[in-house]
């Protein structure tokens, strides 16, 4: 970033972003380069700089706001819902597919099932107070949870699984790696294609050590971060 666009971008911060609330919009690009009497090209500039650093956010067709503190995944298993009430937002879930399928060999490897047995496949966008930060594909034995398909999707399904089956999760072995965007989840996600992305991939376990779901989650780089603690031995 040259010297002109960050004096913009400090201005900015200063000027407007620290004068307003979180989910507050901020004025156009025209209305702040007018306002500081630069282009909109370094005020555009500005802005990713401040979106990039999780301090502002943009919903497609509707503006740019203050952001509200990124969601900051300890190294705890809990839901995605969980995760959100406790930081203060509103979660919501928009139920994309729930099928049931066959499970191919990486699927039945990681459920410790029959490759070919029944699975449920859900697909699901995870928002937070109406903005999608989460895209979730969760697999999970047929067998094990019959009617499954036919409960609330929309609701946490550890909560389900926890009241209907009586399914108590205790572990998961996850992973996470940076990604840039498709085409498909920046689409789902209302950001653009190549942002910056987390993959997480989990395999939980109930209290008996036995394997209950495979879910991967694509989520928003700018609105999720994960938060360890690590010792030196």
């Amino acid at each position: 970033m040259s010297a002109k666009h960050r004096q913009v971008r400090e201005r900015i911060l200063a000027d407007v972003v620290a004068k307003r609330n979180p989910t507050e919009p901020l004025p156009t690009e025209r209305e702040l380069a007018e306002s500081f009497g630069v282009s909109r090209m370094t005020v555009r500039q500005a802005l990713g700089a401040l979106r990039d650093e999780g301090v502002i956010s943009s919903v497609r067709g509707v503006g740019t706001f203050v952001a509200k503190p990124r969601v900051s995944k300890a190294p705890t298993l809990t839901s995605f819902s969980e995760d959100l009430v406790s930081r203060g937002y509103v979660p919501s879930t928009i139920v994309l597919s729930a099928s049931v399928e066959e499970a191919i060999a990486d699927v039945a490897i990681d459920l410790g099932i029959p490759i070919g047995a029944k699975v449920f496949r859900l697909e699901r966008l995870r928002l937070a107070d109406g903005l999608p930060m989460c895209h979730e594909e969760v697999y999970l034995h047929a067998e094990r949870f019959p009617g499954l398909l036919q409960t609330d999707l929309t609701q946490s399904l550890y909560a389900t699984l926890e009241a209907s089956y009586e399914v108590r999760l205790r572990r998961g072995a996850q992973s996470v790696r940076a990604v840039n965007l498709s085409a498909y989840h920046a689409d789902l996600l209302e950001t653009a294609e190549g942002a910056a992305a987390l993959h997480m991939k989990r395999i939980t376990t109930d209290e008996r050590g036995k394997i209950i779901e495979r879910g991967a989650a694509m989520c928003r780089g700018d609105l999720y971060d994960y938060h360890y603690i690590v010792t030196r031995p």
